[in-house]
């Protein structure tokens, strides 16, 4: 069986300091499972999706807490984030989704090294990936300018997890389902 840690936390940037030492609690107890890197790199995702949390979503707003499950297994290491929208439009549609959108990739953001990108894999679900510029690319940095930093973060965090996924779960709910193979 599968341990399960559950931790709930107010929607604000003041936890933003207990919810990165709670994750680094969590990546040390996996510590035998996994690289002594993955605490630090753990401690980044959580972070930034919290962060992302308190400034995007309505969590606040509906008087909610930022709510998280961590399941450590024998193969993988999952963190599901609750939190209250407004979700990711694909032609115009937030969940559910109508079958047109189904399948298809939609490219969420450029930053500085590649490009975010969502797919809709069912009408409550998108699944996010990363794509890396090629070297010669990144020597062309006239545009860096013009990105901004929005969008950093799920690239942060889709570049160190291997599942990145958000879903609807009703009623202006959303869960993010992040998956790591343990080493």
């Amino acid at each position: 069986m599968n341990d399960i840690i559950r931790f709930h936390v107010p929607c604000r940037t003041e936890y933003t300091k207990l919810v990165e030492e709670v994750s680094v609690q969590i990546g040390t107890h996996l510590h035998k499972k996994t690289s002594p890197q993955f605490i630090g790199k753990l401690r980044a995702v959580m972070n930034e999706v919290f962060l992302n949390i308190v400034k995007h979503s309505d969590t606040a707003k509906q008087n909610e807490v930022v709510r998280f499950q961590f399941e450590i297994g024998i193969e993988y290491f999952t963190t599901s984030i609750y939190d209250y929208g407004p979700g990711f439009a694909a032609e115009g549609h937030f969940p559910p989704y109508p079958e047109k959108v189904i399948g298809k990739r939609y490219k969420l953001r450029d930053v500085i090294d590649g490009a975010v990108y969502f797919t809709v894999i069912d009408p409550f679900s998108l699944t996010f990936s990363f794509e890396e510029k090629a070297e010669s690319d990144l020597d062309e940095m006239d545009n860096l300018a013009m990105l901004d930093d929005h969008g950093l973060g799920i690239s942060i965090v889709t570049k160190i997890m291997d599942s990145v996924t958000y879903s609807y779960l009703g009623h202006g709910k959303y869960d993010w389902k992040l998956a790591k193979k343990l080493d």
